[in-house]
């Protein structure tokens, strides 16, 4: 039964979302000055109490809204017919195409839907971890060493370790085994194994 519940406020904010997009383009001849959201609300004021534009950038160019409006919705249709309700594809198609720079807005607008759809975009706990960790690594600034003398020093580039190789006589290199000694040096902490005859 809440599945079916679901499916049907699913299905009216659909409706409600075409419902919109028809009545802007029905104003759209009379509202040619208006470009962005903001001003086309300024003049249909019936306009402002609708959920979606109350949250979408203001400053969104009207025939911006209406293509990114109908990417977000176009798949709805067919999932709401899916044996099983996909949760994520619901809010992602939304939150992707009309909410991409606006993260209080999504905020906002998956709240509202909330309402009558309990888990209308919201993450599962372990995913919100990996997309924070995923957040941090990308804005992390680059890591840096500290040398032997303590000053500091942008880190290498990555290297295969295993081969390793150089001209220069003093040079160590590391391997799965340890620190290899600078060239014509033997190792000291190798065991001699018998030879055979």
């Amino acid at each position: 039964m809440k599945d079916a519940l679901e499916r049907r406020a699913l299905l009216l904010h659909l409706g409600r979302t075409l419902q919109l997009l028809a009545r802007i383009l029905e104003a759209r001849p009379d509202a040619t000055s208006a470009t962005t959201i903001g001003e086309l609300i300024e003049m249909n004021p019936v306009l402002e109490d609708d959920v979606l534009l109350e949250h979408v950038s203001a400053s969104l160019n009207v025939e911006d809204f209406i293509a990114h409006t109908l990417r977000a919705f176009c798949a709805w249709p067919q999932a709401l017919l899916d044996e099983k309700l996909d949760h994520d594809a619901f809010a992602v198609s939304v939150r992707d195409a009309l909410f991409g720079m606006n993260l209080r807005g999504w905020h906002g607008y998956a709240a509202g839907l909330r309402a009558e759809v309990a888990w209308f975009g919201v993450e599962p706990a372990g995913r919100r971890g990996v997309r924070r960790r995923k957040a941090a690594r990308t804005i992390a600034p680059p890591r840096r060493r500290t040398d032997v003398s303590g000053a500091q020093a942008d880190a290498a580039a990555p290297r295969d370790i295993e081969r390793d190789i150089d001209d220069e006589t003093e040079r160590t290199s590391e391997s799965v085994e340890g620190l290899s000694p600078p060239n014509g040096a033997e190792r000291t902490n190798e065991q001699s194994l018998p030879e055979f005859e």
